[in-house]
């Protein structure tokens, strides 16, 4: 996980610089002065420090030399405002920095957009992992797939990837629409400008248009400060839309607008500000019948509707199952520093079982949950979740080895419910002399995970599997 970035200056010049840091997943700390400095880098780890010039002149270069002792390798980021470049305030500084490989010092020049834009290149250039981060949920659909589905799908991204139009991604929750839209981004030529996500359905319809457009400091109850908007932080990027579909309509017009002007405009500020920008939006929902019930606009759907790109349900990529579960076991086996582990041919039928209501997402957490939990290195069925283990989507056929059904010998006329014949084979079966989970699940023609559900079902006691 990326260590925050410490700013140090309590003046308010550089506020929103790092409030449009936060907006991108940055998250930063502030501290007002040198000292308070010394005691924060000393108590906790940051990627990099950002020192304001309004700091006074000898607390800057000892603050600097403060914190090379504390931490010699600390990237420090100088933030000078254009003035005291042009009469040579800095010269002082630049002396005292000149051999200094990790220290940067960044001139302002006053326009947010292009201040933003010098300050993450120059976090980028000393925190790698910054990049790093936004990258790495694309890892996922690099993966080889078999599926002719997601083949097709991924050969259009590669295609469209570069162009500048509206795309719009479909698909159920949990089916990796961002990763997608990450992929889009990143793997063209835009991927030097920034991604920027936002959740339409996560945000109060009061605030989602500060969110998007930013606002004018005082424009409302609780506008402290100028904010820049999402679609500024992604100019010359791509803004992602997620859940456009729980967008409120009033806000919707607004977008399109956005989308034929090329310009936002700040809520409670009149400044018309150009922005160059891919909008690539997602839904779980279908648009056109949203529409039909007037929930969605028209002229909108057709305008973020360029490309469309439908990701299909896991449900529906079975061939996808077993790699991308191995894929998830092995990536949460490196971050946790652990060796690799794969699944036994037990857990692999149960998952190429279950109907995976929650998608990707849902086998990621089993992964997850299943390689923190095996004590060995091969996953069996039993550290899936629950409802994993107890859902199936088609019971599989006896085989020619199991056990007939019983029937009664009292009488041919009398009927015995199933579910009784069934209990009692299973009883039966498992109560030989040597016999475990295993084997009765072999003698019964039934996989193991099947033979669980059908223990709980019948409320037989779990003291007879614990020899398996």
């Amino acid at each position: 996980m990326l260590s925050p970035i410490l700013t140090v200056g309590e003046s308010n010049r550089y506020k929103p610089l790092f409030i449009a840091l936060s907006d991108l997943g940055i998250k930063t700390d502030q501290v007002a002065s040198g000292k308070e400095c010394f005691m924060a880098i000393s108590t906790r780890t940051y990627a990099a420090v950002v020192i304001e010039w309004d700091l006074p002149s000898s607390n800057r270069l000892s603050t600097l030399k403060q914190i090379r002792k504390i931490r010699p390798n600390l990237p420090v980021v100088a933030l000078l405002p254009m003035v005291a470049v042009s009469s040579g305030l800095e010269s002082g500084w630049k002396k005292s920095t000149q051999n200094e490989n990790r220290v940067d010092l960044l001139v302002m020049t006053g326009d947010e957009k292009d201040d933003l834009s010098r300050l993450l290149e120059s976090l980028k250039r000393f925190v790698p992992e910054l990049q790093a981060r936004v990258l790495a949920a694309s890892d996922l659909f690099w993966i080889q797939t078999p599926n002719k589905k997601m083949k097709e799908l991924l050969a259009l991204v590669d295609i469209i990837k570069d162009e500048p139009s509206s795309v719009l991604i479909q698909g159920e929750n949990g089916t990796g629409k961002e990763v997608i839209a990450r992929l889009l981004h990143f793997s063209g030529r835009r991927h030097s400008g920034q991604f920027v996500a936002i959740n339409c359905a996560a945000i109060p319809e009061t605030l989602l248009e500060s969110e998007l457009f930013g606002h004018e400091k005082g424009s409302f109850t609780g506008a402290t400060d100028r904010r820049i908007g999402k679609f500024e932080l992604s100019h010359k990027g791509t803004i992602f839309l997620d859940e456009i579909g729980d967008m409120p309509l009033h806000t919707q017009g607004k977008i399109l607008r956005v989308l034929e002007t090329e310009e936002v405009e700040r809520v409670g500020g009149h400044e018309k500000i150009p922005v160059e920008i891919r909008i690539v939006a997602a839904t779980n929902k279908k648009l056109i019948q949203q529409i039909d019930k007037g929930y969605f606009r028209q002229d909108l759907y057709y305008r973020i509707n360029t490309f469309s790109l439908y990701l299909p349900p896991l449900r529906e990529r079975q061939e996808d199952v077993l790699p991308l579960a191995q894929y998830f076991i092995d990536m949460h086996a490196r971050k946790r520093g652990k060796l690799k582990k794969r699944l036994s041919r037990a857990t692999e039928q149960t998952l190429l079982n279950h109907n995976w209501p929650g998608n990707v997402r849902e086998l990621r957490n089993a992964m997850e949950r299943a390689m923190v939990l095996a004590p060995g290195n091969v996953i069996e069925p039993e550290l899936l979740p629950e409802e994993i283990n107890q859902t199936q989507k088609s019971e599989e056929p006896p085989s020619e080895h199991a056990q007939p059904p019983l029937v009664s010998t009292k009488s041919q006329t009398q009927a015995v419910p199933l579910k009784d014949m069934e209990r009692k084979v299973i009883v039966e079966t498992l109560s030989q002399p040597g016999s475990n989970v295993t084997n009765a699940a072999k003698q019964l023609g039934i996989s193991r995970a099947t033979l669980f559900r059908k223990l709980k079902q019948y409320g037989i006691s779990r003291r007879v599997t614990m020899q398996s």
